[in-house]
């Protein structure tokens, strides 16, 4: 089997060729887009990978479309890189969705890439966007530790497992500061995910055994809930490949997926939870330093870093006053400074701590709860978004059903 590689980055050449794989192949190394065309032209490729590096967006383009047009049934995946503006990033994204092509998004460290292309030439995962359907990962972050992030996530979660009829995944990816078990009164011996480190560095984990290992709150029939990680001193272990390996697994394992993330990037869970993710929430307050400062520092600063557009997050403010005062900012403020869709807001709940304290998390999930109905509005959102099928549908009909079967009897 002949695999094309355009690329000049030996790195990531001895990467694949010489740690990835071990089993031979017939790797044809091109530094130039012309060398891929005469090696082409002499040799049947099974598989062609083509890094944005080595040629400018136009250039790319036309290559493409010729590759696509001469070898209809060649396997192609490009690899985009952070090199570039973050708007341009965009086009190369575009540009590959366009054309139904597997690409593997900028960012990735080359650990990963290299495991991307492994699963996408032996045909077992990979970004392989346009092969199979997958389920959707939402991934909230604070703009800073501490706000209520968690509340938010679990309750949105917690909200699109009791309103529609798919299966919803709750991971925690806090690797230093986990308590979710805490909020819902679960043992801390528990199952967590430090539990998976085995299996995340074999890239071994399989949906059922994900879905095992989850906790199912009767409380919230339709959630399974991975507790985040307990051993705080080991949260840089987990590696980068570790964490997209449990992501796409998540995305076989559940319909829809929520993601809960550090407000800190200096750690692969965050990184790779946000890269991943097909939503991306920042949640803030009304307080000037996180929806200003916070905001800037790292969803504009670092985010950029990654190829991660500002625009490309949705907002949600926590710990809101019901009667601001006029010296206070208000969400208005809020969206105004960070330029972001307003997909719900959360107020300031005087027994949170507590509950939280006490393990009674799920009280505050009950209808007779204010923060309910905040949830639940921006769980709507979501499955509006991704056309998720609502069980309140199947109610409706099935009264209804019931009506007309009525009728008929009484006629």
């Amino acid at each position: 089997m002949n695999i094309g590689l355009l690329s000049t980055d030996q790195r990531l050449i001895d990467e694949i060729i010489h740690v990835v794989y071990r089993k031979p192949l017939n790797w044809i190394i091109s530094s130039t887009a012309a060398d891929l065309i005469s090696h082409l032209a002499e040799l049947t490729f099974s598989h062609v990978i083509i890094s944005d590096r080595e040629l400018d967006f136009g250039g790319l383009e036309e290559f493409l479309e010729g590759l696509q047009q001469a070898k209809p049934d060649l396997k192609i995946i490009v690899l985009l890189s952070n090199y570039h503006d973050v708007t341009i990033n965009e086009k190369y994204v575009k540009m590959c969705k366009l054309r139904r092509l597997d690409y593997i998004q900028p960012g990735r460290s080359t650990a990963v890439i290299a495991d991307d292309i492994r699963a996408w030439v032996d045909g077992s995962g990979g970004d392989l966007r346009y092969q199979q359907p997958v389920g959707k990962l939402v991934t909230f972050i604070g703009s800073t530790p501490n706000i209520g992030t968690t509340l938010a996530s679990f309750g949105v979660a917690y909200s699109l497992a009791a309103e529609t009829s798919q299966k919803v995944g709750y991971v925690c990816l806090n690797l230093k500061s986990s308590k979710l078990h805490r909020y819902l009164g679960r043992d801390e011996n528990g199952f967590t995910l430090d539990g998976l480190r085995a299996e995340l560095k074999a890239q071994s984990l399989t949906p059922d055994r994900l879905l095992l290992v989850c906790d199912k709150p009767k409380e919230a029939h339709g959630l399974h809930v991975l507790y985040g990680n307990m051993l705080r001193e080991q949260a840089e272990f987990f590696s980068p490949s570790e964490i997209v390996h449990l992501l796409r697994v998540a995305r076989r394992a559940f319909d829809i997926c929520v993601i809960e993330v550090n407000a800190y990037w200096d750690n692969a869970a965050t990184v790779c939870g946000l890269l991943e993710a097909d939503s991306k929430v920042v949640v803030t307050t009304a307080d000037i330093a996180h929806f200003q400062e916070d905001f800037s520092r790292w969803i504009r600063q670092v985010g950029s870093v990654f190829g991660l557009q500002p625009d490309g997050f949705e907002l949600m403010a926590v710990q809101t006053e019901r009667h601001s005062k006029h010296s206070e900012f208000t969400i208005k403020d809020i969206r105004k400074e960070t330029q972001l869709h307003l997909i719900g807001q959360m107020a300031k709940h005087g027994d949170a701590l507590s509950r939280c304290n006490q393990g009674k998390l799920f009280d505050m999930l009950t209808p007779s709860h204010p923060m309910y109905e905040e949830v639940k509005a921006v769980a709507a959102k979501l499955a509006d978004f991704y056309k998720l099928p609502r069980k309140e549908t199947v109610r409706q009909i099935t009264w209804l059903q019931k009506l007309m079967t009525g009728r008929k009897t009484a006629s």
